[in-house]
């Protein structure tokens, strides 16, 4: 029987074994694309996310929050260094074991620094009693990027903009009377006021405390062009959260409105000796529908243009 196979491969031409070979290879081509396709699919979270990433920048703008940052960082913190002081013999329980005595650690600490900070309000010495001992607080909110078009008063500011001036005078006597204290009003004049000089910028930097460490702030930048392209394309007025009431009002919103910037800029009340300087941001509020509750149908919850712009 052997000789009789060996005999009848011996008679198969060159032609039909390279043909064989043909058909055998891409047989196995494609049972390996069936399995790919049977095993392999792009039905997981990060693909959905990308699916989503060009409406969601062209409605709300940079997407800050979806960042690795945070991702990789933890990988170097709880891999990466248990693995380097670990003696790379059965790593895998050193490194829990690491991150557990660091994790345990570190919540003491923090225990300990938040009950000496109860307890010692007042620090006793040789010398008597001194001030209280100041937390670290949050940094401001700045206003960076200065645009350097011709623009120095609000009443060029407003022709910029496609604001009406009367509005724009309106919005600011109310906000001047309901935020700023007495002694440091601008003028209530809408002549004085819309003459007092004015610095247009593009970015304002928020600072946002951080998840895990109160103390600790992530800088988020919120971008405002106005009617200036971005980057060679179309103006770019990021959308914000506003805090607008406390947390009783705009239903599920919990005090908090949507709105887009239209301009950050800096007034400087050079009628005063001081010459106080008013950092202000310009926004369009929409309003919720609904008093703010989700929509059951959808999942959302609808929002509205005020009237009046």
């Amino acid at each position: 029987m052997a000789n009789q196979i060996a005999q009848e491969a011996h008679h198969i031409s060159a032609a039909q074994r390279r043909r064989q070979a043909d058909q055998n290879r891409l047989q196995r081509v494609n049972r390996r694309e069936d399995l790919i396709q049977r095993e392999n699919h792009f039905n997981f979270i990060k693909m959905l996310y990308l699916s989503h990433f060009v409406s969601h920048v062209r409605h709300f703008g940079s997407i800050l929050m979806y960042s690795t940052e945070m991702d990789e960082l933890a990988h170097k913190e709880q891999i990466k260094e248990g693995y380097r002081r670990s003696n790379k013999n059965n790593a895998a329980q050193q490194i829990f074991s690491y991150y557990g005595r660091k994790h345990a650690l570190g919540m003491r600490l923090e225990t300990i620094e938040g009950l000496s900070k109860a307890e010692n309000a007042f620090i006793m010495g040789n010398g008597g009693m001194e001030a209280p001992a100041s937390s670290r607080g949050a940094p401001r909110r700045v206003l960076t990027g200065r645009m350097m078009e011709n623009i120095s008063t609000l009443t060029e500011l407003c022709r910029a903009l496609n604001i009406n001036y009367s509005d724009m005078m309106e919005e600011m006597l109310r906000f001047i009377r309901q935020t700023i204290a007495d002694d440091q009003r601008p003028p209530s004049d809408r002549t004085e006021l819309g003459s007092l000089p004015v610095e247009q910028f593009t970015h304002l930097e928020i600072p946002v405390s951080d998840f895990q460490e109160a103390e600790v702030f992530q800088i988020h930048r919120a971008r405002c062009t106005g009617t200036r392209a971005f980057r060679n394309g179309d103006p770019r007025n990021d959308w914000i959260w506003v805090e607008a009431g406390g947390e009783e009002s705009y239903g599920d919103l919990r005090g908090r409105v949507v709105a887009r910037l239209l301009s950050l800029f800096k007034i400087r009340n050079i009628l005063r000796g001081a010459g106080d300087v008013h950092r202000l941001a310009l926004v369009r509020i929409l309003d919720p529908v609904g008093a703010g509750r989700f929509h059951r149908g959808s999942g959302y919850i609808p929002l509205s243009k005020r009237p009046n712009g």
